[in-house]
């Protein structure tokens, strides 16, 4: 409770002390406009104007550089406090100074309040937008304050936008050399860098990660502090020499530098180490914001002030990119998603690259014709720049624009989309290749105005073209498209003398060619059309690719199927591997509802029984229904674990073969021997089942109809080959009359799983004399070839 009262304490003494703040600054403002004029005092004693202000009245009252100020206020110019202190003359009321290049004395007044005399530029520059400026750094931390207002890193980001967003406010009355604004230039704005690194020390902890280290953070603010001490002494007392603010003025520089550049690196170095993590997008998001928002005003207000040369643009402009930082932090600290960073910079580097030769030659040419004597090469830099971002931005924001409005504005531009929308969903429909047809005739149709769209198979084997039709008999004229298709490839299109054509499809010698004839209204194809042509094509062939393998392997299913005596192993092998996992998933089905809804019940009795008192028959009653219950959970559970061995895998084929023999001993009145010998080569999963699914049947078998008393199984692999050998001393049978059929799972099912591994299997019984089967199946199947010449791979899912 005390932590609270003194958060909202300190939240209003805050919000107070703001407040005071910015109505004190703007009375400043208000009073006394910028005169924006800095002199320098040469080896004569005598005070020369420097340099003059954008958007000062010096600049609009008519003074120039080289005039020297002689009075100020009526007494000698070196009397004068400002100009003494910050070689300025803001405050003064008139000046009068000696211009030398015409010989003579000049008198200039200036406005002590806004008299309405000011320039449109003036106002903008000074109050307008700072104010607008400060009011939206302003909404944008209440905001942020109201919906995060627990959040630490909230906090500190609202501290760095308000910081942000004061100094920008106070720099007007910084130029009047107000000590107000001169105390929040000075001390506030190099700490703006430094809330912003603890603003994401405190935003990455939810990353478990961190910006930079706490003892460096502490030494920057170490520094800023000392600098900011000695500002606020040479501001406020007048016992520091003239020489100081010089050294003052380079230390605070350099210590506002040195906390963007720490910035800057330290977004660089995590943008690397994070580059192939998740926070990849992150760094790129923050290390771009940081670079748009603050490097015009390092670049074109800090560094040539460092240097002593003159501001190459006021810094109320360069200032305005840092409307960048409240937006893209407010969206960081309130989003739980980040844009796409790197496909907007995808886009920029292709527009800037495509940008660059266009600037120079406007850029040179603009030169040319407005080139005055005292230009510099800073003048035409900003020209380039200027016309460089302009025609980036511009073909940017013509992209978005045509993605946005565009389809609305001209709809036809855009069928093209709605076209290969509506064609995708229709060949999802598709169940053979007559329907592929119609499908592409109608779209087309739809689409282009055509006078032909015709089907045509190119035989290269017959070296004739017929119609796609059942009927091959009938030739037509296109014989020239057999000396080309063998070069083309699927999807690809084909200028032809009366059209286009589209290879669709490709069966053996059969190249399955689409001609469609020349447009209606006698124009040529254009560049969209061909695109959604090509598309169309590519759909295409992709779906003939599919309807010619699914028709190939019902082809080879039903000669297989038609055949009496044998069938194919990969046939085989596909109807088991089928069929396991249909035996997956009805046992993932029975243990995920049936044996669910059991355990249920059965906890729901036990809670009755325990919580209420009942008769000693209704209680024996109960009782035997919760053993019942027992019973059937533990049914399904067994069952469960018969249509779906768990870790049958990972615990390889020996292990899989003693878990099915200790399940069988608690069942059954026979003893099992198992003896096995290590496997030099580990089996894939698909054969572990096999081998698990035989022993599983062969013991079902024995307790069933041998009526055996013993049962040896040996495993072991004789080089290439899985030797397994099965003996019982049961009643035996006569094994010419075993039943082949896939009906029956027993001795013949074993035989089939058998050959579907293409594997080799024997029986050898007599009556009265037991059983003993024998299998050798080779080891690396999954690795050989199938009959048909593909690559075998196991048809199991996980």
């Amino acid at each position: 409770m005390i932590f609270v009262l003194f958060k909202r304490l300190s939240a209003f003494l805050f919000l107070g002390l703001f407040l005071a703040i910015t109505l004190y600054l703007t009375t400043v403002i208000i009073k006394a406009p910028s005169v924006g004029l800095y002199v320098e005092k040469n080896t004569s004693e005598r005070y020369i104007v420097h340099s003059i202000g954008p958007e000062g009245q010096a600049k609009f009252q008519g003074m120039q550089v080289g005039d020297q100020i002689l009075e100020v206020n009526g007494e000698p110019a070196g009397e004068f406090n400002n100009l003494i202190k910050y070689n300025s003359l803001d405050n003064a009321d008139h000046v009068l100074v000696y211009r030398a290049s015409t010989n003579e004395t000049l008198s200039f007044t200036f406005a002590k309040a806004w008299s309405g005399e000011q320039s449109v530029v003036e106002l903008l520059l000074q109050l307008y937008i700072p104010g607008a400026s400060l009011f939206i750094f302003c909404a944008f931390s209440l905001f942020l304050y109201v919906k995060r207002k627990d959040d630490p890193a909230a906090i500190m980001l609202i501290l760095f936008i308000i910081s942000v967003g004061i100094c920008y406010y106070s720099s007007s009355a910084s130029n009047l050399r107000d000590p107000v604004g001169l105390s929040i230039i000075y001390v506030v704005l190099p700490l703006v860098p430094l809330f912003y690194m603890s603003f994401m020390n405190m935003y990455l902890r939810r990353f478990d990660s961190h910006f930079i280290s706490s003892r460096l953070l502490g030494y920057l603010f170490g520094a800023v502090g000392v600098v900011s001490l000695f500002s606020l002494m040479y501001i406020w007392q007048d016992f520091l020499g003239r020489e100081v603010y010089t050294y003052i003025k380079g230390a605070h520089s350099g210590i506002l530098l040195l906390g963007n550049l720490t910035c800057v690196f330290k977004l660089v170095d995590k943008f690397v180490k994070h580059r192939k993590t998740k926070l990849k997008s992150l760094f790129t998001i923050t290390f771009i914001t940081h670079i748009i928002a603050f490097t015009p005003f390092a670049m074109l207000n800090l560094l040539p002030q460092m240097l002593g040369e003159t501001q190459v643009l006021p810094s109320a402009f360069t200032a305005l990119f840092l409307f960048v930082l409240p937006i893209v932090y407010f969206y960081l600290s309130t989003s739980n998603q980040l844009f796409d960073i790197d496909f907007i910079l995808t886009r920029f580097k292709y527009y800037t690259a495509l940008s660059l030769l266009p600037s120079l030659v406007i850029a040179l040419l603009l030169s040319l014709f407005i080139w005055t004597a005292n230009q510099s090469w800073s003048g035409w830099l900003i020209i380039f720049l200027i016309v460089y971002i302009g025609i980036t931005l511009f073909l940017y924001g013509k992209e978005q624009i045509d993605n946005r409005f565009r389809p609305k504005l001209f709809k036809a531009m855009y069928s093209y989309q709605d076209s290969l929308d509506r064609f995708s969903r229709n060949i999802a429909k598709v169940m053979k290749q007559s329907d592929l047809e119609n499908v592409l005739k109608e779209e087309i149709s739809h689409l282009l105005p055509v006078n032909r769209i015709t089907f045509l198979i190119v035989d290269q084997e017959e070296q004739a073209v017929f119609p796609m039709s059942d009927n091959h008999e009938e030739k037509v004229t296109g014989d020239f498209l057999l000396g080309i298709v063998n070069s083309l490839k699927l999807g690809e299109l084909i200028d032809l003398p009366f059209g286009l054509g589209m290879i669709i499809g490709r069966q053996r010698s059969r190249y399955h060619l689409l001609w469609i004839g020349m447009k209606t209204n006698h124009t040529r194809f254009n560049s969209d059309e061909i695109r959604w042509l090509k598309t169309i094509a590519n759909y295409s062939s992709i779906v003939f690719e599919n309807l010619y393998l699914i028709e190939g392997l019902i082809e080879d299913l039903e000669s297989e199927v038609r055949k009496e005596h044998s069938t194919s192993p990969w046939v085989l092998r596909l109807l088991f591997c089928l069929s396991e996992n249909e035996r997956r998933k009805l046992a993932a089905d029975l243990h995920d509802s049936a044996l669910q809804d059991q355990l249920l019940w059965y906890r729901k009795l036990e809670s009755v029984m325990m919580d209420h008192p009942m008769s000693a028959k209704l209680g024996s009653e109960l009782e035997d229904i919760k053993e019942g219950l027992l019973d059937v959970i533990h049914q399904i559970r067994e069952t469960c674990n018969e249509l779906r061995p768990p870790l049958l895998k990972e615990m390889g084929v020996v292990e899989a073969v003693d878990s099915i023999i200790e399940h069988t001993q608690m069942r059954v009145n026979f003893e099992v021997q198992f003896h096995p010998k290590p496997l030099s080569d580990q089996l894939d999963e698909e054969q572990i089942t096999a081998i698990y699914r035989i022993v599983q049947e062969l013991l079902r078998n024995a307790d069933k109809h041998a009526g055996a008393r013993l049962v040896t199984l040996e495993l072991e692999q004789r080089q290439d080959t899985i030797y397994f050998r099965y003996q019982d001393d049961g009643i035996g049978m006569d094994v010419n009359h075993m039943t082949e059929s896939f009906r029956h799972m027993g001795l013949s099912g074993i035989k089939e799983r058998v050959a579907s591994l293409e594997g080799d299997i024997s029986f050898h019984s007599e009556r009265g004399k037991g059983l003993e089967v024998l299998i050798l199946m080779p080891v690396m199947t999954a690795g050989g070839r199938s009959e048909r010449g593909v690559a075998r791979d196991s048809y199991l899912i996980s």
